[in-house]
């Protein structure tokens, strides 16, 4: 009961700032139709493309809505209420990283919607299925992260460390391009960074291809890490405040 009441409160938390919510789940379509629809001359490559684009929606969701958004709220009344309840850190932000997933589906719907109108897009049920899969998967990692921004960064830190690690993370995990473009040192210090394990997961499902475990290890890796830094940027801040 407990987990689903602040469930709640992380999602309207999140639907009334717009500034936020609207920007991070229209903003991957309309790059989508930009720069994705420009290069697109297949179905394989539109099928990629959507793949790559529903992982950059995620790391954009993750970084802003809940990197920026919760560096800035950690000064509101609101927040200074939350921390004297009785709940343990790790139910708040597990409830958060949970309140991503319904941002992701939205914007991940509508970039299908738009992916549908503008390129030749079509696979399997079971390519669907596997994308959704390796979406979710990657939802976990990058909102650890997301969230490990803002319980470590100031609310005026946040924003410019969410942008840099934005744009660097998009295009060494391989969103724009594939990573077999990139000169060699590129491509080897990708292959450190979650979002080319995400994206890699998800061409694979896209392509039928089986699984390897090495993407899931290191997801899993990343997971743990940042949401052990993320509780510890919390205990940090009350730490501060409240003790």
């Amino acid at each position: 009961m407990i987990l689903l009441e602040h469930f709640r409160a992380s999602l309207i938390r999140l639907i009334r700032t717009p500034s936020y919510s609207l920007v991070t789940i229209l903003v991957p379509s309309a790059i989508f139709v930009i720069l994705g629809v420009t290069f697109i001359e297949n179905r394989q490559e539109a099928n990629f493309a959507l793949g790559s684009f529903s992982v950059f929606a995620i790391l954009g969701i993750a970084f802003f809505q809940f990197g920026v958004g919760i560096a800035e709220d950690r000064e509101s009344p609101w927040e200074q209420y939350a921390r004297v309840l009785p709940v343990p850190p790790i139910t708040r932000l597990l409830t958060t990283i949970l309140a991503s997933l319904v941002f992701v589906t939205v914007s991940i719907g509508i970039l299908i919607v738009v992916g549908i109108l503008t390129t030749d897009i079509g696979m399997s049920v079971a390519s669907w299925f596997r994308m959704f899969l390796s979406v979710i998967v990657g939802t976990l990692p990058l909102a650890a992260m997301g969230l490990t921004i803002g319980y470590w960064c100031t609310p005026k830190g946040a924003l410019p460390t969410a942008n840099l690690l934005y744009v660097i993370l998009a295009f060494l995990g391989g969103i724009f391009f594939q990573p077999s473009l990139m000169p060699d040192l590129l491509n080897t210090i990708s292959l450190f960074t979650p979002v080319r394990h995400i994206v890699n997961l998800t061409q694979a499902g896209i392509l039928g291809a089986p699984w390897s475990i090495q993407p899931f290890l290191v997801l899993l890796g990343y997971t743990i890490v940042f949401i052990l830094l993320a509780t510890a940027g919390y205990r940090r801040d009350e730490g501060r405040k409240y003790s």
